[in-house]
């Protein structure tokens, strides 16, 4: 039987991320270069630490003016996130061309913010996914743990049984596996069609790389 919930990773997948452009968006706000932005944001563990829910927006604002004094407006911040990802129009084609034969959903390693900010990060995603975006900020457990992913299932109402799980990272289509969910490594946008063509799921023709 196909599946009835194809859930897919944000970036680098529906998504082309840019570390770097986010950087320069941040450095540009406060005033400062884009290395002192990555040892802020980056290598002190904050993102890590919104990844994983310990504290939501305008606590990671906070923490940023007091250890590292950035004043950095929460709109700003949110404005820099949609400065670094670039939504793949190829692959949302795809995606819209499985209408009515399948249900979507994103599971992303991110602070919960980026799925309340969704409209203004990643606009062009919102018709598909708006009532199935969760980031693990929500859940407070990031994949691979298997236990992510049922809990984000069961925040969707889909069984392991039921669900196609796509990421870029081979240990988290692991972690995906040991729960119980189908998945597969995402390559690219014709490998992409054809593994969903193996589950039943008709795309048609293959898209040009």
């Amino acid at each position: 039987m196909p599946p009835k919930l194809l859930l897919l990773d944000l970036d680098e997948v529906l998504a082309d991320y840019s570390h770097e452009r986010r950087c320069r968006a941040l450095a540009e706000t406060a005033g400062v270069d884009a290395k002192m932005i990555e040892r802020a944001v980056f290598d002190s563990g904050l993102e890590n630490c919104s990844d994983r829910g310990d504290f939501g927006l305008d606590d990671y604002m906070d923490r940023l003016r007091s250890e590292w004094g950035l004043d950095i407006p929460s709109a700003d911040f949110i404005a820099a996130r949609r400065a670094g990802t670039r939504v793949r129009q190829p692959l949302l084609d795809i995606c819209e061309s499985l209408a009515g034969q399948v249900q979507f959903g994103i599971f992303s390693n991110n602070g919960h913010w980026l799925a309340q900010h969704a409209e203004r990060i990643v606009p062009e995603l919102m018709p598909m996914f708006r009532t199935r975006f969760i980031c693990s900020g929500s859940l407070g457990l990031c994949k691979p743990d298997p236990e992510a992913f049922l809990l984000c299932l069961q925040r969707l109402g889909f069984s392991p049984a039921s669900t196609l799980f796509v990421d870029d990272k081979a240990v988290n289509v692991d972690g995906a596996r040991q729960a119980g969910l189908d998945a597969f490594l995402y390559r690219d946008d014709n490998h992409f069609q054809q593994e969903l063509a193996e589950r039943g799921l008709s795309t048609g023709e293959p898209h040009a790389l």
